[in-house]
């Protein structure tokens, strides 16, 4: 059972937490924020063990093995060293690194302390996507010719400053990765060419699958992916988290308890593995990310 702290106590924490809660190789044994009030009744809330006001005394604590990043974007590399140097594993949430400089620093020094090193995408890990990758590898829809995938959402006062004016900021950056990562992962292929337009991109990999992507904070969308093979289709909204789609007319569902499980299991599995990084979400599909954003 990997004993985990939660670092950052804003809204995506508690969707995080509760994926804790689900995971059958999970324990959630702290959480920590500025605030030694809020991090009292997050732990009061969800039965943690432990609740700290800084982060650095958080990861003195020798019972924590793995620690869960939920602060902005910007922050992240200086949490995840600062982490890996009191030898805590690490799952940060996405974007996990603002440029591919960072993500290798990260990477590297994840290697050098030998602690395993995830970018959270939950995406990857649903049950649903899970089963859909291994359908699609079974070849049910034939070869993947063109993904098609888009996430938009209207700007609302959960917007933080930080999300216009740091490093990481941005459209892209905030809900564009998940049509990227799904698009990615379906594709299972390493990117050749990709051609951005605003917040929409065109990406072209070797195997000669093509993917559009497209996100906004401005503008409504589907909010669905379409994946078409040489055998079938594949429909699927709000893919990012759903438990149901549509391949050649036929509905596919799957029970979940919580969109988050799925990497938090995956994570902690590999750690009981002595994994230092994921074979799935692994340092390069990080890359190929931050590939497609641009940096």
């Amino acid at each position: 059972m990997v004993q985990i702290g939660v670092y950052g106590l804003g809204g995506i924490s508690r969707r995080v937490i509760q994926g804790v809660l689900f995971s059958r190789n999970a324990n959630l044994y702290a959480v920590c924020s500025s605030s030694i009030e809020k991090a009292d009744a997050f732990k009061e809330e969800y039965g943690a063990e432990k609740a700290y006001d800084n982060y650095e005394k958080m990861l003195k604590d020798t019972n924590i093995d793995m620690i869960y990043i939920c602060t902005p974007n910007y922050l992240h590399a200086k949490h995840i060293q600062l982490a890996l140097a009191n030898h805590k594993h690490v799952v940060c949430e996405k974007p996990m690194c603002v440029s591919s400089e960072e993500l290798h620093a990260c990477f590297d020094y994840a290697h050098q302390q030998n602690c395993f090193l995830m970018e959270a995408h939950k995406t990857v890990f649903t049950p649903l996507n899970q089963k859909l990758f291994e359908m699609i590898s079974n070849e049910e829809i034939g070869e993947i010719k063109s993904i098609d995938a888009q996430y938009a959402t209207k700007l609302t006062e959960t917007i933080s400053d930080w999300h216009f004016n740091q490093p990481g900021s941005g459209c892209m950056f905030d809900i564009g990765v998940y049509p990227i990562c799904y698009a990615n992962r379906m594709a299972n292929s390493s990117i050749l060419k990709v051609s951005r337009f605003q917040d929409e991109a065109l990406i072209e990999y070797e195997n000669g699958c093509v993917a559009h992507i497209a996100t906004s904070w401005d503008v409504d969308m589907e909010n669905t992916a379409h994946i078409y093979g040489t055998k079938g289709s594949v429909t699927c909204k709000n893919f990012w988290k759903n438990t149901e789609l549509v391949m050649n007319d036929k509905k596919i569902v799957v029970e979940q308890k919580s969109d988050f499980t799925g990497e938090i299991e995956h994570a902690c599995t590999c750690i009981e593995s002595g994994l230092i990084e994921s074979p799935i979400m692994s340092r390069n599909a990080s890359l190929e990310i931050l590939k497609v954003i641009g940096v």
